[in-house]
């Protein structure tokens, strides 16, 4: 059996030395991050910052785009607005973002240069002879309102490989002529993925006030996360497995427990991604296989759903605005759960770690089992206070 392959982290606009995705440290080893940057001025410094990484590191100076050919750079007093379109000059009129203690400010907006560079179609580069980038198992963006033309020329990559995209979005017009958020969810929704949560909501404020004189601004952009719908990988059962192991590890990490959940269920009839012992085993391929294991065999007990627990006979009162304390009287359906099935609540609401959290605790996935803790607890509370209300009414 072959060793299963490392997960190929690609960003795009990797001018900072950074990527959104939030790798585990101990899982560094497992990673190869895949940096792209169109300003080649910004390369040197790129390989500096990340000197000290555990992980894989692969530069590439291009330009991505949907298109292969020429294309204009448009450098910016804040490099950090450097991008394929021009600003739209009205967008940070008389407004900062704060980082670190600076207000950026619409001064930094001022054109330095117009540079004539190649650009590339992601899946053209990929496909040329001798390249040794693996392909993308996740795909970032931060490349300034071009979002939507770089993954229009990575279609191929997306249908067959990518696991997950993060890309950042503008609310307004920040460049002319760019693609808005609604856009790009049609576009990755018609590709296989779902959106999930904006990990990150940047705030735009007006210039002004003092320190001590400043509130919440305006939200203007964020990193809008998606993950691939697990049934939707078209390839060969071996290939699929490797994916869906991948996109089950990284589900978790980003918190979207119920997604792990789908790939393990649609895991049980693939073959096995590798989990080599020794030097070239992948750290989260055996984490992926404890959590499948943890899943089997654990109690599966679900809440009462509305469908079901509502008859044809009551859907007039409901639907006539009945208050949410009255709906136990109204859901008969919640009368056919037995002791047993409320017992079973009663042990969900157990304030010690269930065998899932444990693990997800000793792997340092803290946030993710205290998540899964609090709504194992508070569904089963509320689903055991339903069905009480429904028996004291009947």
């Amino acid at each position: 059996m072959t060793v299963s392959s490392k997960i190929a982290i690609h960003h795009v606009g990797g001018r900072w030395g950074n990527h959104p995705f939030p790798t585990p440290r101990r899982f560094a080893a497992d990673f190869i991050n895949v940096l792209y940057e169109a300003d080649v001025d910004a390369i040197p410094a790129i390989h500096a910052i990340r000197r000290d990484d555990e992980g894989e590191l692969i530069v590439m100076p291009h330009c991505l785009s949907d298109t292969d050919g020429e294309a204009t750079l448009h450098i910016y007093l804040n490099p950090g607005l450097t991008s394929l379109r021009p600003l739209n000059p009205v967008f940070l009129r008389n407004e900062y973002i704060n980082l670190f203690g600076v207000d950026f400010d619409d001064g930094g907006s001022r054109l330095l240069e117009k540079r004539a560079i190649p650009a590339h179609r992601l899946d053209t580069l990929l496909a040329q002879p001798g390249t040794a980038c693996p392909p993308p198992d996740f795909l970032s963006l931060d490349v300034q309102g071009a979002e939507y033309e770089v993954l229009i020329g990575a279609q191929q990559s997306l249908e067959r490989n990518v696991c997950g995209v993060i890309a950042e979005v503008i609310f307004a017009e920040g460049y002319v002529g760019q693609k808005r958020f609604q856009e790009i969810f049609d576009l990755l929704d018609q590709l296989g993925f779902v959106f999930v949560r904006f990990l990150s909501i940047g705030e735009i404020s007006r210039l002004g006030a003092p320190i001590g004189f400043r509130g919440a601004g305006c939200q203007g952009f964020a990193d809008a996360l998606f993950l691939r719908r697990p049934g939707t990988f078209s390839l060969p059962a071996a290939q699929r497995s490797e994916q869906l192991t991948k996109l089950c590890f990284m589900a978790i990490v980003l918190g979207s427990i119920e997604l792990a959940v789908e790939c393990i269920q649609l895991l049980r009839d693939l073959p096995r991604a590798a989990m080599a012992d020794g030097p070239d085993g992948r750290a989260y391929t055996r984490f992926v296989a404890t959590v499948a294991a943890v899943y089997e065999r654990s109690e599966k007990v679900f809440p009462p759903q509305f469908s079901r627990i509502l008859p044809a006979s009551r859907i007039a009162d409901f639907a006539a605005g009945a208050p949410p304390e009255e709906w136990p009287q109204l859901f008969d359906g919640l009368l056919e759960f037995d002791d047993a099935y409320r017992q079973a609540l009663e042990r969900l609401q157990d304030p010690r770690d269930t065998e899932f959290e444990a693990f997800l605790r000793s792997a340092e996935f803290v946030e993710q089992a205290d998540r899964v803790s609090f709504l194992r607890r508070h569904q089963s509370y509320q689903a055991a206070r339903v069905i009480d209300r429904a028996r004291g009414s009947s």
